[in-house]
């Protein structure tokens, strides 16, 4: 929680579009109740679709890294001490281990790091 902080507070960040973001730029996105810190791994290509109602061009799904972690719950059930590993994703720059397509299409992005 610290880590987030810190870095929301230290960096200068803008709402960016699809169409803005290139290969190695680090962003933001919401996920449920919490953020997922990206790293842009393939430049986001523009779909033969439109959007249906205004015409608007609609992105690919973009291919993106990020961290994942497993980590480990303890819970007492019946007087016996249970253990359970989840994956759960990680937030921060460092230390990306996965990477899997996103959709970003009519969603809110935040710029964090522009890579030159």
């Amino acid at each position: 929680m610290a880590v987030r902080r810190t870095i929301l507070k230290q960096q200068r960040m803008k709402l960016v579009k699809v169409e803005d973001l290139n290969v190695g730029d680090e962003i933001l996105i919401s996920c449920q109740s919490c953020f997922k810190y990206l790293r842009i791994v393939r430049k986001p290509m523009a779909s033969k679709k439109k959007h249906w109602r205004t015409g608007a061009v609609l992105y690919k799904l973009v291919w993106c890294s990020i961290r994942r972690e497993t980590k480990t719950s303890y819970y007492l059930h019946n007087g016996v001490t249970h253990t359970r590993e989840y994956k759960d994703w990680g937030f921060g720059p460092e230390d990306h281990n996965y990477e899997h397509y996103v959709n970003l299409n009519n969603r809110n992005i935040i710029l964090v790091n522009k890579e030159n």
